[in-house]
């Protein structure tokens, strides 16, 4: 193995443990658990988390645009962050074991939907676009996804103390993105519109 692997490899492990640890600390249920429709000037995207499948690990989500990396929370099972943003294009990271992505064009006056599930592939979780053209399994048309709505507790993240750990760990992140995101850009165009969540999935 590589010198570089292997810096990659332990940084990993750390993350990991500091995730299990501290980063589920971070969050706290939402006194509003309704979704509300997105304002004129906003979009917003709906992470849901259901399956049992690695459910003691933590998802911490990151949203990437313009060079710029954002942390959304940390979302564990039977739970859903309302995320609001800019409209436009973006790049958002699911990190557990592994790190995961999804592309989004979203627009202002929109809610999205994505459900985060493990993949199996990597150890880590795949924030999936939830399409309303009922063209994918994961559709807002299924009784799957009503479930996925209605079994999920509204989770925010506590402000200060997220942004105290986003300090501290950022760095380290960014090197988990540089990582992975240059795996993620050699798939094949089906592959990366399978991940990518297009302005016609907005409600």
């Amino acid at each position: 193995m590589s010198t570089r692997l292997k810096k990659i490899s332990v940084l990993f492990v750390f993350l990991f443990l500091t995730g299990c640890g501290g980063s589920s600390a971070l969050m706290k249920p939402s006194e509003n658990q309704n979704i509300t429709s997105a304002n004129k000037k906003t979009a917003q995207i709906v992470f849901m988390r259901t399956s049992f499948v690695a459910g003691a690990v933590n998802a911490e989500l990151f949203e990437i645009a313009n060079g710029k990396m954002k942390f959304i929370g940390s979302i564990p099972m039977g739970s859903k962050i309302v995320h609001k943003t800019t409209p436009g294009k973006k790049v958002y990271m699911a990190y557990g074991m592994a790190a995961d992505f999804m592309t989004a064009d979203v627009r202002a006056g929109k809610t999205y939907y994505s459900i985060v599930r493990p993949n199996w592939g990597t150890g880590g979780f795949a924030p999936t676009p939830v399409r309303t053209d009922g063209t994918s399994d994961y559709n807002t048309s299924t009784e799957d996804f009503k479930k996925w709505v209605s079994g999920t507790e509204i989770i925010e993240p506590i402000p200060e103390d997220a942004k105290k750990w986003f300090a501290k760990e950022k760095n380290n992140i960014m090197e988990v993105y540089k990582e992975y995101w240059k795996r993620f850009k050699t798939k094949n165009p089906n592959e990366k519109a399978e991940r990518h969540l297009t302005p016609r999935d907005g409600m």
